[in-house]
């Protein structure tokens, strides 16, 4: 029996079912885990839905995103079985662990393939481009219909995490599970205007704030930038308001890595990374109790702002001085 014939097994047996994902949650993370939860639901099962950090605003347009709560039962008898959807590792659930861990069995369903995997059975792929492709999946193994409701979370882990299709984890597959969804009525471009053009005055503020502290090491190939608690304050805005914002560092042409430091009010430092190939930043976030992919992966520092980015930085310097950094890029010269 495969970790997913065991998975559907365990589903069709279980009623009580608790899913979560990881913290600072984007569009797969969510979309996966709701759109697992509405097709869990219609077979009759009672579905809790955990996001430690809630649901960002901009993804507040997917269907049953109010239901999704920030804390579930620790009782162990609450669940039959927990599920965590594109964490990496269980650290990344965040307060949500306590409540995943209490179940008798754990689920791990995720296109992250770490050395933090976790679980009594694993569904990873590391060919997916996004956990929601993982999930679509599962739902046909347990012979449910995707609905339109259940579409538009698929496509919305797609959208989001291949970057609107552009980035290199997209395949012939995503293409068409995406093409799927869209026939049964998903709209890329609702998805894509909600999440990616739907900022408020607060967060393009804070873009400016972070681009003009954009800083770019002596050989060009790491740029960083950061945001500090008292640029929240300004703005009365949160972390949320952080979305997308390690893309547009990431833009500057020949860098190799691009990072954003975030300075949360509590005076933990959040980190998003973001590489091109062959850096691999997964490995780095790893060093630093954080996870991720190869090319897009996040972790934290209890540090100050500046050690964090010393200490980081020179992380990131050691790996790529020892790769190769072509001249030019698919774009033409650098």
């Amino acid at each position: 029996m495969t970790d997913r014939e065991a998975a559907v097994a365990l589903l069709r047996q279980h009623d009580e079912i608790a899913l979560a994902c990881h913290v600072n949650p984007d569009g797969d993370a969510l979309g996966s885990m709701i759109g697992l939860q509405l097709g869990l639901e219609a077979l009759g099962k009672t579905v809790t839905p955990v996001s430690a950090d809630g649901v960002p605003e901009t993804l507040g347009f997917l269907p049953s995103s109010a239901r999704v709560v920030r804390a579930a039962s620790t009782d162990p008898g609450a669940y039959d079985l927990a599920i965590v959807l594109d964490a990496g590792e269980l650290p990344r659930v965040g307060s949500a662990r306590p409540a995943v861990e209490a179940a008798p069995t754990l689920i791990d369903i995720d296109h992250h393939v770490t050395a933090g995997a976790f679980g009594d059975i694993r569904i990873l792929d590391a060919t997916a481009a996004a956990t929601a492709e993982i999930v679509y999946d599962l739902l046909l193994a347990l012979g449910l219909p995707i609905t339109l409701e259940i579409a538009e979370c698929l496509l919305c882990g797609l959208l989001t995490d291949t970057g609107s299709f552009r980035f290199m984890n997209v395949t012939p597959r995503t293409m068409a599970v995406a093409g799927e969804m869209i026939g049964i009525g998903a709209s890329p471009n609702t998805i894509a205007e909600c999440v990616f053009e739907n900022k408020s005055f607060a967060a393009q503020k804070l873009l400016g704030r972070a681009l003009d502290s954009l800083q770019l090491s002596t050989d060009g190939r790491i740029v960083w930038a950061h945001v500090t608690a008292a640029d929240f304050a300004a703005f009365s805005t949160t972390d949320e308001a952080t979305d997308g914002i390690v893309n547009a560092i990431r833009a500057v042409r020949g860098a190799d890595a691009a990072i954003l430091f975030r300075e949360m009010p509590t005076g933990a430092i959040r980190v998003s990374l973001r590489a091109r190939p062959p850096v691999d930043v997964s490995v780095i976030a790893a060093r630093f109790g954080g996870g991720g992919h190869l090319l897009a992966a996040g972790c934290s520092f209890a540090t100050s702002l500046a050690d964090a980015e010393t200490t980081l930085i020179a992380a990131v310097q050691s790996q790529i001085n020892d790769l190769p950094h072509s001249p030019t890029t698919p774009c033409g010269p650098v």
